[in-house]
């Protein structure tokens, strides 16, 4: 299960909706045809609004597999500048559950947890705003067939 497709589109909107309201603030400042205070406040504000929601809006790329006696969660952040790589690796036998918080728009994380010796652990939250309704199906029946086997 992943969710490469959505993500692929949300990365290329959001980097639209950056250049083009960066591009529209730098000609708002550079031609003087169009040297408007609104326009060159708004497009500049715009500009920056989009860039903060792309950076820390909690658009993830997530990849699900289940190789083994465990299943693997490899995800990064879509922002085109971080490419950090992260993985979970949880034993099918250890895992307990798991649970979606957050809006679908802003910020929506899944949250995994696995026992551990006696006690409860939850892993850190894995941002999936970036996943369709199909992807949250998928997601689901994923961990449906974890539990069932």
């Amino acid at each position: 299960m992943n969710n490469r497709l959505t993500a692929g589109k949300i990365q290329l909107v959001f980097t639209m909706l950056v250049v083009v309201f960066a591009g529209a603030w730098i000609c708002s400042i550079t031609i003087k045809a169009i040297m408007f205070d609104w326009l060159q406040w708004s497009s500049g504000l715009l500009a920056l609004v989009s860039l903060v929601l792309f950076m820390f809006g909690g658009y993830y790329y997530v990849e699900i597999s289940k190789p083994d006696d465990h299943f693997e969660i490899k995800f990064y952040n879509i922002f085109p500048f971080s490419r950090e790589f992260k993985m979970y690796r949880i034993p099918i036998s250890a895992f307990i559950k798991y649970e979606v918080h957050g809006a679908s728009f802003f910020r929506r994380k899944l949250l995994l947890f696995q026992m551990s010796a006696s006690q409860l652990a939850k892993y850190p939250p894995i941002y999936i705003t970036a996943c369709s309704k199909n992807n949250d199906a998928e997601l689901e029946r994923f961990f449906k067939h974890l539990k069932d086997n």
